[in-house]
């Protein structure tokens, strides 16, 4: 009898569905392909402000992957604060956080992003938030103390 186990499989968490957040189509693309990859659904992948409410109104998301540089009227900024408002986590990936992403934002990545960068980010912010466990170091990232109202 064989006991197999998808090897990149995303064990129990309060982080299933994500959505990622970036105006750069290539980015978004490898953002999307190394999340599906380490085994989360991206339930959906936007280039502007506008989409991103218009998916944070529909789609059942725990996790956005959020550029604050985003094309549009409505900026990345904006969009972090509607994401944690509806209890959603947010992780930064931008150049620079702004001094004041703390409220809004569990964490930041900085780009550029080494390899495996950003699924370990996820992962970090999983065992902090999910599970409440000290989380791995991953370069370039910086934790915040915001939690959005009860997670699942």
């Amino acid at each position: 009898m064989f006991f197999s186990r998808r090897p990149n499989a995303v064990s129990r968490s309060c982080i299933r569905q994500l959505m990622v957040v970036e105006d750069d189509a290539l980015l978004a693309f490898d953002h999307e392909h190394a999340l599906t990859a380490a085994g989360y659904a991206v339930v959906a992948t936007v280039n502007s402000g506008e989409a991103a409410r218009e998916a944070l109104g529909k789609l059942a998301i725990d996790a956005v992957i959020l550029d604050l540089n985003i094309d549009g009227a409505v900026n990345g900024a904006e969009v972090a604060r509607m994401a944690h408002e509806r209890g959603i986590l947010v992780l930064l990936v931008s150049g620079n956080a702004p001094g004041d992403a703390a409220p809004f934002a569990s964490g930041h990545l900085a780009k550029p992003l080494a390899n495996g960068a950003l699924v370990a980010a996820v992962r970090a912010i999983e065992a902090v938030y999910c599970r409440k466990e000290q989380p791995r170091r991953v370069a370039g990232m910086t934790m915040f103390d915001s939690a959005p109202a009860p997670l699942a």
